[in-house]
């Protein structure tokens, strides 16, 4: 581009700077486009202005009084609907917590009632307190019916496991023989014989020291009879369970005619 040139005094052209010219251009008498030119930045002002306006204003002050009121009422209706079903959903949270604890409890239940007649049947070895009882028979004068009557005495004091020279007694267990012939369960045993049961061993202690009890009645027989109290001992051996023949465990779609 060619910049416009001047005369000099010498003759010689002189060159006018761009800016210049611009600056000329820009402050000299307004023309149309000058004026086309300002419209258009007032009017640009004025939408950029409306619309920062636009943004910062509140929504809700457009709306009347009742607007508002209806507003309000709806909002009010929506936390209403809320609580409701927030309580809801704990009633129904309790509730399901409340059925797991159940059949938590059920099925603790439901186990400790299986293991307990376990015990009871001798099944599994066990350990805890209780009572040792020693009786020596030499002459061989204790029959069966002595034998009888200290299970029984052990079973009404509370003892949950009995064992009889490392056999472990159960409701099934019979005593058979006489004059030191004695048989348990089919299987001969032999003085002296040492009697344990776990339990309260205070109670069965006392049960089995009764007057006329199956001590006094062994020691009128002539056998020694030593009882000794006893905080832990293990019971490791276990009866066999016979498996039944006739009977069959209930189900829910078997019903008894």
């Amino acid at each position: 581009m060619s910049e416009d040139t001047t005369p000099t005094r010498t003759g010689h052209p002189r060159k006018i700077p761009f800016l210049t010219r611009l600056s000329e251009a820009i402050f000299a008498a307004p023309r149309a486009i000058h004026l086309l030119l300002l419209l258009i930045c007032v009017l640009l002002g004025f939408a950029l202005v409306t619309q920062v306006r636009a943004q910062r204003s509140d929504p809700l002050e457009s709306l009347s009084e009742e607007d508002l009121v209806v507003l309000l009422s709806e909002l009010n209706a929506q936390e209403n609907a809320l609580r409701l079903e927030r309580a809801n959903l704990q009633v129904k949270v309790a509730e399901l917590e409340s059925a797991a604890n159940e059949q938590e409890a059920q099925a603790e239940a439901a186990q400790a009632a299986e293991l307990q007649a376990r015990i009871n049947a001798g099944a599994v070895p066990v350990h805890g307190p209780g009572v040792i009882m020693r009786v020596s028979d030499p002459e061989g004068a204790l029959s069966a019916t002595e034998f009888v009557m200290t299970l029984g005495e052990l079973r009404n004091a509370g003892a949950e496991a009995i064992e009889l020279n490392g056999i472990r007694l159960s409701t099934r267990s019979a005593f058979v023989g006489a004059g030191g012939q004695i048989h348990v369960d089919g299987t001969p045993i032999f003085s002296p014989y040492d009697w344990r049961a776990i339990g309260a061993s205070q109670t069965i202690s006392t049960a089995l020291e009764i007057q006329a009890g199956s001590a006094a009645q062994m020691r009128a027989k002539g056998a020694q009879v030593s009882i000794m109290e006893n905080p832990d001992f293990r019971i490791e051996s276990v009866a066999t369970v016979p498996q039944p023949q006739f009977a069959t465990p209930m189900t829910e779609d078997l019903h008894p005619e």
